[in-house]
């Protein structure tokens, strides 16, 4: 009987072969925390201290909220002047927040990928680089928020399957997100009540950006529901206890504090103006009605009226473009040839009512914010760098709070402490509930 030599008899001697590149999986974009540190001025500050047995923030911006001298009439023959009035200062007051980005490695990883005999690439020095990209995906993340700590609110529209999954990565899901793009794999997120009842936290296995679902290899907490706030994990979910991103200071109120300050304080000064466009398509003329808000604020001759900028998400931005399509149709020459012209371009518009525009992945889809960076601070106790353990040491060992000892593991950590603030907050426009077009 025959026995040839099957593949099974010679797997020992095949060769593995890997294709070069390794492609990345991740979601990541960093376009409003760059746009900061490119464009808002960093101003070095200090730790908060209770120096005197009062604890005082360390970082103050001023800026005068009310003006005096009031212009009056007479004439001039020997009436009175009246007494004087002067302008009111009041300044914004803010400490930095501390934000963590850990790395574990096994020792067996390291050395197992050391070489080129031994690994693809050398994992600890690649994932050197991916810590660094996640700690900034997570600034981004803070950037957008509302100084909370919130990432996200699940909508009253998603659905919550809660252990519902066979075992693994997908036992629990929260499907239907406003934007899923704003956590990472492997995040701790609080679970807090619109009442404030923080329900507890769970560990995101993976996001799906483009579903707008998280996954979860654990049960959520218990009453998780419709409504709820995702926080991250160290934050208390109140105002002011995490990073004060653009919708902290981008706000349409007269109550409530804001840096320290009550709004009441001030009527409408520390107030931002907003379209509310109640679901409605944002349409060209909505930058000319943001336009004439910002004047009523502002002035025509107000410094702050000089680098105004839009910021917003791909859903909106896909809309602006959708706007000019028809001019551009009307706009453009008879196309010679048998082949239809091209009208869709491949990035978006640069410009929406004459003035710059960003796009940003984690922005709140349905809204446009108008600001300018002159306004703008970057408080910063220590940029986005590399932990250090002690003596310049920026790898250190994991030790066995178990057993003893230490494991048979090295971390690190990328840090950062800073706070953002915004010194007029008059000086922008918030577009809110635009219609979300189809994708």
């Amino acid at each position: 009987m025959a026995n040839p030599v099957q593949e099974a008899a010679v797997e020992a001697i095949e060769l593995d072969a890997f294709s070069k590149d390794i492609p990345d999986l991740i979601q990541f974009d960093k376009t409003l925390y760059s746009l900061f540190k490119n464009n808002a001025p960093p101003i070095p500050v200090s730790n908060v201290t209770a120096a005197g047995g009062t604890t005082r923030p360390s970082f103050r911006v001023p800026f005068r909220p009310q003006a005096g001298a009031a212009l009056t009439q007479g004439t001039g023959n020997a009436d009175s002047l009246g007494r004087g009035t002067g302008s009111q200062w009041a300044a914004f007051a803010l400490s930095p927040v501390f934000v963590f980005s850990v790395c574990e490695i096994t020792f067996l990883a390291r050395i197992a990928t050391e070489g080129r005999k031994r690994g693809l690439f050398n994992v600890q020095a690649q994932e050197l680089k991916n810590t660094f990209q996640q700690a900034t995906q997570g600034l981004e993340a803070l950037c957008n928020g509302d100084g909370t700590g919130t990432l996200d609110q699940i909508p009253a529209t998603a659905t919550v399957n809660n252990g519902t999954g066979s075992a693994g990565p997908s036992f629990s899901s929260i499907v239907g997100m406003q934007n899923a793009f704003q956590f990472t794999d492997q995040q701790t997120v609080q679970v807090i009540s619109t009442g404030g009842t923080n329900r507890g936290s769970f560990v995101i296995s993976f996001v799906d950006a483009v579903a707008n679902t998280i996954y979860s290899s654990t049960a959520l907490p218990s009453g998780t529901t419709t409504t709820d706030f995702l926080v991250i994990s160290g934050s208390a979910g109140t105002a002011g206890s995490s990073i004060m991103g653009l919708r902290a200071w981008q706000v349409n109120s007269n109550t409530g504090t804001i840096g320290g300050l009550s709004r009441a304080t001030y009527p409408g000064r520390l107030s931002t103006p907003i379209i509310n466009l109640n679901n409605g398509a944002l349409a060209l003329s909505t930058g000319y009605r943001a336009n004439v808000l910002l004047g009523r604020a502002l002035g025509q001759d107000n410094a702050a009226m000089k680098s105004v900028t839009w910021y917003t998400g791909p859903d909106q931005a896909m809309q602006i473009a959708n706007l000019y399509l028809n001019a551009l149709f009307v706009n453009v020459p008879e196309a010679k040839g048998d082949s239809a012209l091209d009208m869709v371009k491949r990035n978006w518009p640069m410009s929406y009512a004459g003035r710059d525009l960003h796009v940003g992945w984690n922005a709140l889809p349905g809204r446009l914010d108008l600001f300018t960076f002159d306004t703008w601070y970057i408080g910063e106790m220590l940029p986005l760098e590399l932990y250090d353990f002690g003596g310049g040491i920026t790898v250190a060992p994991v030790p066995d709070i178990i057993n003893g000892g230490y494991l048979t593991s090295s971390m690190f950590a990328y840090v950062a402490a800073l706070n953002l603030v915004n010194s007029n907050v008059r000086a922008g426009v918030i577009v809110s509930n635009a219609a979300q077009p189809t994708i």
